[in-house]
């Protein structure tokens, strides 16, 4: 009884530890891959927003047909952020905190390409963003539609810059491994990024959150004002 109460113990230390150090020292370690994430996601969600200002065609193109008539039908309508309302909070709230941890994931694991893919992914979600951003402005809609949007995009948006520094870490760790050799590199960078990933978990969850149980009320409210 002794020896596990000792282990239950070691566990729950472990884990506060895992969140109120680790976490906190690999991603100061990461700052310049951080720094990297960022200025890829800004130059890309500019180059978005120029590209869909100048060429009606390149929203269709980036967004896809199905979504731009429907954000165009929910604007005739009067709510252009009604698709946050279209579903039940439950299935919204798993389905959309399921798929924002995959894609931290899925950023994360493309370092394996040397970094290269990580980057390519982020700015092509950067892209997007913009374009979506250029494409409510276009329609007279970003004042109504930016702050409801951004109640759980700033975490989201934050977090998938974080998880694509933690792809740069692992891919960087392939890339210049210093005195290590490659292999010992890409394990510790791999160890390091996949805690960055991990302690991103609560943040997605938390978006997933608000924009499954709070959004969609908040499009309400601009509505109705």
């Amino acid at each position: 009884m002794v020896r596990f109460n000792k282990n239950k113990k070691e566990e729950k230390n472990r884990f506060i530890l895992f969140w109120k150090q680790e976490v906190p020292a690999v991603l100061y370690s990461a700052r310049k891959q951080l720094l990297y994430a960022f200025v890829i996601f800004v130059v890309a969600g500019i180059i978005g927003a120029v590209s869909a200002a100048y060429d009606e065609t390149f929203v269709r193109l980036i967004l896809g047909d199905m979504y731009v008539n429907m954000t165009l039908e929910n604007i005739k309508n009067g709510n252009p952020t009604n698709v946050y309302s279209s579903s039940g909070e439950m299935d919204m709230f798993f389905q959309i905190t399921l798929n924002n941890i995959m894609v931290s994931f899925r950023v994360f694991i493309f370092g394996v390409f040397a970094s290269l893919g990580t980057g390519l992914y982020l700015f092509y979600n950067a892209l997007m963003v913009g374009t979506f951003m250029m494409f409510f402005y276009n329609e007279n809609q970003l004042s109504q539609g930016l702050p409801v949007i951004m109640l759980h995009g700033t975490i989201e948006l934050t977090s998938i810059v974080i998880a694509a520094a933690a792809g740069f870490v692992m891919g960087n760790s392939l890339l210049f491994p210093g005195t290590y050799s490659r292999v010992a590199s890409f394990k510790m960078g791999s160890i390091n990024g996949l805690k960055i990933v991990v302690g991103l978990v609560p943040f997605f969850i938390m978006a997933g959150f608000i924009e499954s149980f709070i959004t969609r009320y908040a499009s309400c409210i601009g509505v109705s004002k």
